[in-house]
């Protein structure tokens, strides 16, 4: 038997027989043990245990069955693919909005949480993001486009609380707020606790990191065509470390100032 068909029939025999791995995680068992607690009849069980034995994730010793380290290890990746394939399932509407190269990794995936936009009511979706806001003490974001609602959001946090901002956004988004909302934008600018960075060149999604006194989210808010799409939150010290870092790498560029991009930066305070 090849490695490649070696895979094949361990991720075969998750997929078939999960449950009864599941159910030796637990407790060692034996096949009547096993029959009352997953509920299938004893040919059932047997195939099942054979299947497990013969790609090594139990053993049986003093009559009853347990996992071994290999069905342990096992049990929990397939645990985190189920887990991650479904939120991939349930968040596909809105990631298909996002441009198909946007690399967006598994950790920030597992344990999201998702606001789908109501068509009728569609800055619904931000609502969530909006309280997380006003409970933060310190708010780190990239902003390739924003709503024309995103300045009054930002002026009501800046006046009525202590929340520093930082925003790295694109050149463009920047020059249509002031365009529109110029009186808000030109209060945001002249406010002590937000700054802006403003680069010419593209930023890959609305990403935003909100650090409040017990907790850190981060957060890609969706927009397409002029609307919000959705926004997805996670608080996995996982996903929260990779927002930092991916904010921090553009937040870097900004402050590195060097003679191959300067003309594209400029801060704005």
């Amino acid at each position: 038997m090849t490695d490649t068909d070696a895979g094949g029939q361990l991720r075969n025999v998750l997929h078939k027989r999960n449950d009864v791995l599941e159910a030796l995680a637990d407790r060692a068992c034996t096949k009547p043990e096993l029959i009352d607690i997953v509920e299938k009849s004893r040919s059932t069980i047997d195939r099942s245990v054979d299947d497990l034995k013969d790609v090594d994730c139990i053993e049986c010793r003093d009559g009853k069955y347990h996992p071994t380290t290999k069905g342990r290890l096992a049990l929990a990746e397939h645990a985190e693919y189920t887990a991650i394939t479904g939120s991939l399932d349930d968040a596909g509407e809105i990631l298909n909005h996002l441009p198909s190269d946007c690399a967006i990794p598994s950790t920030f995936l597992n344990d999201v949480t998702i606001h789908p936009a109501n068509p009728h009511v569609p800055g619904a979706a931000l609502d969530k993001r909006n309280e997380l806001l006003r409970a933060s003490e310190r708010m780190v974001g990239l902003a390739p486009t924003a709503l024309c609602s995103y300045p009054e959001t930002l002026v009501e946090v800046v006046h009525n609380q202590p929340t520093t901002i930082e925003i790295v956004i694109q050149d463009a988004v920047f020059r249509s707020l002031s365009d529109v909302r110029g009186g808000q934008i030109e209060s945001l600018v002249e406010h002590e606790q937000i700054q802006f960075y403003v680069v010419e060149n593209s930023l890959p999604y609305a990403l935003w990191v909100m650090e409040q006194p017990d907790e850190t989210y981060v957060g890609i808010t969706v927009y397409e065509n002029g609307g919000v799409q959705g926004v997805l939150i996670n608080d996995t010290d996982e996903a929260v470390s990779w927002g930092k870092n991916v904010y921090q790498q553009y937040r870097e560029r900004v402050g590195g100032h060097d003679d191959s991009n300067e003309d594209d930066i400029s801060v704005v305070n």
